[in-house]
């Protein structure tokens, strides 16, 4: 499922080159129910050691966007909007509810107005797709370097490994969501319209992500195709990445 939520500001809001955190810190802020909030934000879903939050969200995305790169921040231009997935009605039930009682929310030093909201549920019903990105998709491993030191390789769409490792990630996510395996055989994601500009450089609080954008064909069975949309591709979706939606 998708919601979508409207924001009106008087004038254009500037906000941190880097803001998926203040983004993370609204959605959080919007759950009325403690309980619920205190464990996504603590715990989540947990499956073979690994913890998923099960929802996504998109970059804030506005009529025009300019960098000011001398001072750190992004200018929007009003109307703003962002989008949430998650396969877990009652998460976005949660967040309409609160963004409405609301009104108007605080993203850093910018205020804004909630204007409207609108709910979707896409549905695949084939094995092939077409996704676009509303925030980078990010697949990656830990390893060890010859000196012994741990370090972070960022995945290429253009590599065998990010698909075997994005297959992979939506079987996990499958079974939390539907209690069964996956069928994962036949699964592969291509780049469609990935460009190098494409490659997002982000910082989320002290760590460096590298991410990617663009337009991508997936194909596979259906239900994991879903879960894409619904829970988003890649890893760190709850941190803002890997947000899509399908395309035609």
């Amino acid at each position: 499922m998708q919601l979508t939520i409207f924001f009106h500001a008087p004038a254009p809001v500037a906000v941190p080159v880097h803001y998926g955190t203040l983004l993370q810190g609204l959605i959080y802020r919007q759950m009325q129910n403690p309980v619920l909030r205190s464990y996504l934000h603590e715990h989540g879903f947990t499956l073979e050691k690994r913890r998923f939050k099960l929802f996504t969200f998109s970059r804030l995305m506005g009529r025009a966007v300019r960098f000011d790169r001398s001072g750190g921040i992004i200018v929007f231009t009003p109307p703003l909007r962002l989008v949430i997935c998650s396969p877990i009605p009652f998460i976005l039930q949660e967040l309409g509810t609160g963004f409405l009682r609301q009104g108007c929310i605080r993203l850093g030093a910018a205020q804004l107005e909630v204007k409207e909201m609108a709910t979707a549920s896409p549905r695949v019903n084939s094995s092939s797709i077409r996704v676009r990105m509303l925030s980078p998709v990010v697949m990656y491993s830990t390893a060890k370097s010859e000196s012994g030191r741990s370090y972070t390789y960022y995945y290429s769409p253009f590599e065998p490994r990010f698909v075997e490792l994005i297959g992979a990630n939506l079987a996990k996510k499958h079974l939390l969501i539907y209690g069964r395996l996956a069928e994962t055989g036949g699964f592969s994601i291509r780049p469609a319209e990935v460009r190098e500009k494409d490659l997002k450089i982000t910082r989320y609080k002290d760590t460096i992500i590298k991410g990617w954008m663009g337009e991508y064909h997936l194909s596979g069975d259906p239900e994991l195709l879903q879960v894409a949309l619904d829970a988003g591709l890649g890893a760190k979706n709850s941190q803002g990445y890997g947000c899509c939606v399908q395309v035609t």
